[in-house]
């Protein structure tokens, strides 16, 4: 079995502040540990701490949600008597920041190791805030260890880190070194954190970076870094857009129902933003997951939303081929999304997009042309999977002939 050890020990500078409890999103930056310890396979974690208060309790009630067991560990001894000697040991550095699109590559690591990084041009700046290993190499913030090699540790000083003496045990003991890119440490992917602000740069990093370039750009701005600041801080934000993505398309039902089509189609891109809002600012970071289930829930609650403000919004006559467009579009727009081309992926998931689809509809209520725009959309999906699997020019010329 493969336990993890986790610190809520060390403080920030000048503070009383645990690193582990800094705000992370609406979480803390130890359910990140709590989340990488439980990609890497571990049925329980140990959390190493100094005292108990609300914060520690709440990354232990996380834990749990997560499936995990969780205990708390003051010394080498309480860590040792949790574990058989054929266990496996995960040492998660305290104060370590692994940016959620690449836990599964530190996750991924079987047996005992330690992860490193080899230091080059240019790298000494950041040295000091990794733990040195030797001249060359420095520590990842993550390792492995095998339990019956913590016994070795027991008579260390009451005053030494635990989990510096563990690594340096491991580094005695020879254990694989995984070396990973130092760029992953360069660009913030990898991180110890040692001041309260660093969180919220490195989260507005991730935000950035998940956007895509030009989406980047939009949230590097001053008025955007600070609204997701804000939002991060307000403890209503997330609660509110989690519902209105559910509230939102069902009550636009109702206004549909009641003649004001234009009205529900506002609702239902407005439901629709705040999924993306809730998924973008809390379903990338710590305790913050969207739930497979949620999920499902906010798109069949669009769909159906959509299918009948649609049929609802064109003439009588025209209702059974507003149903046939409205059902379409969803169709072709996954088989696109599926299909393996020259496009580029961002082309496809515009064309696919119904948050899009919805906006053009709501834009083409007032000129009564719903049916035309949503024929012309699927027309252009059908001339996008044609493009996506044409037949590739074959090379020019004859092969020479060999006898």
């Amino acid at each position: 079995m493969r336990a993890a050890l986790i610190s809520l020990m060390e403080t920030l500078p000048g503070g009383t502040g645990l690193r582990g409890a800094l705000p992370l999103a609406h979480g803390q930056l130890a359910m990140l540990h709590v989340d990488l310890a439980v990609q890497a396979g571990a049925g329980e974690i140990l959390c190493l701490v100094g005292a108990v208060d609300d914060r520690v309790r709440q990354i232990e009630a996380y834990a749990l949600r997560c499936g995990v067991t969780f205990h708390l560990a003051r010394s080498v001894a309480d860590i040792s008597v949790r574990l058989a000697s054929e266990d496996e040991l995960l040492i998660i550095a305290d104060g370590l920041y692994v940016a959620p699109t690449d836990m599964a590559r530190m996750a991924r690591e079987t047996g005992t190791f330690v992860a490193s990084f080899a230091l080059g041009d240019g790298a000494r700046v950041l040295v000091e805030r990794f733990e040195r290993i030797d001249i060359n190499h420095v520590w990842a913030g993550l390792a492995c260890i095998r339990a019956r090699d913590v016994v070795d540790a027991r008579d260390l000083p009451e005053d030494w880190s635990i989990q510096s003496a563990l690594l340096r045990l491991a580094i005695q003991k020879g254990y694989r070194r995984e070396v990973l890119p130092f760029a992953l440490a360069e660009a913030g992917r990898i991180a110890i954190v040692r001041e309260g602000h660093e969180v919220d740069t490195l989260a507005l990093q991730e935000l950035a970076g998940s956007a895509g370039a030009l989406g980047g750009n939009l949230v590097q701005t001053a008025p955007m870094r600070g609204l997701a600041q804000r939002l991060w801080a307000a403890r209503w934000s997330r609660p509110v857009l989690r519902l209105s993505s559910l509230a939102l398309p069902v009550l636009a039902i109702g206004v549909a129902i009641g003649g004001w089509s234009m009205a529900a189609l506002g609702l239902l891109v407005t439901g629709r933003g705040a999924s993306h809002a809730a998924n973008r600012l809390f379903g990338r970071f710590a305790g913050m997951l969207t739930r497979p289930s949620e999920q499902a829930a906010r798109d069949s609650a669009f769909a159906a939303a959509f299918i009948i403000i649609i049929v609802l919004s064109v003439a009588a006559s025209d209702r059974l081929a507003g149903l046939f467009a409205a059902l379409l579009l969803p169709g072709i727009a996954i088989v696109l999304k599926r299909l393996r081309g020259p496009l580029p992926r961002l082309w496809r998931r515009l064309a696919g997009s119904p948050s899009l689809v919805a906006i053009a509809a709501l834009i083409a209520i007032p000129f009564g042309l719903v049916m035309p725009v949503l024929m012309l959309w699927n027309l252009a999906l059908v001339g996008l999977s044609l493009w996506q699997t044409r037949t590739p020019a074959l090379a020019t010329g004859t092969p020479d002939s060999h006898i």
